[in-house]
């Protein structure tokens, strides 16, 4: 048997053990219970450089669907069919019952490890994943099979951990899960007892909709990798995505449009618990109608000296935009 053959089989059996301890948490810990996706949409999506016209009446992918909160809110916008896939039974009965509860029809959910899922490539009009291949235990694969499943020319929106950010909070991750071990459980117990003040404002972004939830999602991941700007902007280069926006921007000019987007003042609603974070959002708001938006989507691509300043001016919101949003179009 070669070296290869054999990394391979390890590396294999390294993100089975990965995926079955993450799937348990989530089957137990459904993420998110409940989000008021209204929201965020509107102005992430702006700032992203992503317009009605890409997702209405088209076919819609997502990997790591969770509890369905954004994929509802796609096949609620003017989607044709969303195709929503995750791999927690726990996840895909809450996303299933609130389908039902709203009545939405096209809609498919499937049960399905997000890194080996064969849909035929060139499938869809639209594809993204939020906040999920981080944890599948092959970050970059999982962003392959996503964009090798969009169409040419489909919108590519892919959302992961900061660097920058999340690395703000790996001081309090490393002491949960040194003194709980690897009992879950007894990480999230450590948390609620060293740490009430984030959990707190945590809870208050979400409105009190997720409160076991987010302790585990937040202090209790067995696995969990981080990516800076440039590490993306390197993969859109390696599968041929153009560049096209970021959430938050990556260049200091882009905040001028941000800013002047009327969405923000849904947005807004989420910075509840970072009276910080608000106060400076606003003070940049009336900035930008006072200056006007500068520049318009699509983005120029940001250089590295722009987006390592925008990444530095994150870190201390770290709690609330630990993950980045980053989309592109597939060549």
């Amino acid at each position: 048997m070669s070296n290869t053959v054999v990394a391979d089989k390890a590396n294999d059996e390294r993100i089975a053990k990965i995926q079955q301890r993450v799937v348990g948490m989530y089957h137990k810990h459904p993420w998110p219970g409940d989000r008021r996706s209204d929201e965020e949409m509107g102005w992430r999506l702006k700032c992203l450089g992503i317009t009605p016209e890409d997702y209405v009446g088209k076919t819609v992918l997502e990997l790591g669907c969770g509890t369905g909160d954004y994929a509802l809110w796609y096949a609620t916008h003017g989607a044709k069919h969303v195709t929503a896939v995750d791999l927690s039974d726990g996840s895909l009965a809450r996303a299933r019952e609130k389908a039902a509860e709203g009545n939405v029809k096209n809609i498919t959910f499937i049960k399905h490890d997000v890194l080996t899922l064969d849909l035929p490539d060139n499938s869809f009009d639209y594809v993204y994943s939020v906040g999920v291949m981080h944890i599948t235990g092959d970050t970059f694969g999982g962003f392959k099979n996503l964009v090798r499943m969009g169409k040419p020319g489909a919108p590519v929106i892919f959302s992961v951990p900061n660097k920058f950010t999340r690395g703000a909070l790996r001081p309090k991750q490393w002491i949960c899960h040194w003194l709980g071990g690897d009992d879950l459980e007894a990480r999230a117990r450590w948390a609620k007892r060293l740490f009430p003040i984030s959990i707190w404002r945590l809870k208050k972004r979400f409105h009190g909709l997720n409160n076991e939830e987010l302790v585990f999602d937040n202090f209790a991941l067995p696995h969990e990798t981080i990516h800076s700007v440039g590490e993306l902007l390197r993969w859109f280069d390696k599968t041929g995505v153009k560049y096209m926006g970021g959430f938050p921007p990556f260049r200091v000019q882009d905040y001028f449009f941000a800013f002047a987007q009327p969405e923000y003042a849904d947005f807004r609603k989420t910075f509840v618990g970072f009276p910080g974070l608000r106060l400076t959002s606003d003070v940049l708001t009336k900035v930008a109608k006072l200056f006007g938006a500068v520049t318009k989507p699509p983005f120029p691509r940001p250089g590295m000296f722009q987006r390592g300043i925008c990444q530095i001016a994150w870190m201390p919101f770290a709690l609330r935009f630990y993950c980045y949003t980053i989309a592109g179009r597939k060549g």
